[in-house]
């Protein structure tokens, strides 16, 4: 019991602090979006991504260009001084809800959209020298984050099921990645109520 309280207390830290990063993205992209004005696109978005390695300092920009069709763009820079050098680029039709990095240093970088009546949760990493997209999931309600005791992340997607007329979680299956320095492995699919005890695949299995 004591092992479940202390998960969902990550868990609920985990989504506090994500809101906080919403709310300062949002907060940077206003103070930024004069700068766009001119070329006819509007910044939706701006957090800062530091990482290991020569690229140090990333900038992560989401973009909209009023005169081409609905398509959002996430550019990712290098920032040398006041030099920028573009090191990925990812477009998309769907809407930005968030973008922010897991972390201080060396986390990995997620977006959450909406496109379709659908969440998409695209994560983006730092491997190898170079920034890779490392998960890209989608599912009618918001995805979860919990902790092991390492620190590492895991990501919970939950398919929810409609009952009288409402999508709701509690009779859904949720799937559970879990980082493994490189890129997300998927442990395992279980009922949404046993989500927080799905640690390892032999556990997920045991679970069912």
């Amino acid at each position: 019991m004591r092992l479940l309280m202390t998960r969902a207390a990550r868990l609920c830290c985990g989504l506090v602090l994500l809101t906080s990063a919403t709310a300062i993205a949002q907060e940077l992209a206003k103070t930024a979006t004069s700068a766009y004005s001119p070329r006819g696109e509007t910044l939706l978005a701006l957090v800062r991504w530091r990482v290991t390695g020569n690229e140090g300092h990333l900038r992560c920009e989401v973009l909209q260009d009023a005169a081409a069709s609905p398509t959002r763009v996430l550019t990712i820079y290098r920032e040398d001084g006041t030099k920028l050098a573009k090191v990925f680029r990812f477009e998309t039709p769907d809407s930005i809800l968030n973008v922010y990095p897991l972390g201080d240093y060396n986390g990995r970088l997620f977006t959450t959209w909406v496109g379709g009546s659908a969440y998409h949760l695209r994560v983006f990493a730092f491997v190898d020298g170079q920034v890779k997209q490392v998960l890209d999931e989608g599912s009618k309600v918001a995805p979860e984050l919990i902790y092991d005791d390492q620190g590492q992340e895991s990501v919970l997607v939950t398919a929810p099921v409609m009952e009288n007329g409402k999508w709701t979680s509690t009779s859904g299956t949720t799937t559970v990645f879990k980082w493994n320095g490189h890129g997300y492995d998927m442990i395992g699919s279980v009922p949404w109520a046993k989500r927080l005890q799905c640690v390892s695949t032999e556990v997920c299995e045991s679970l069912k």
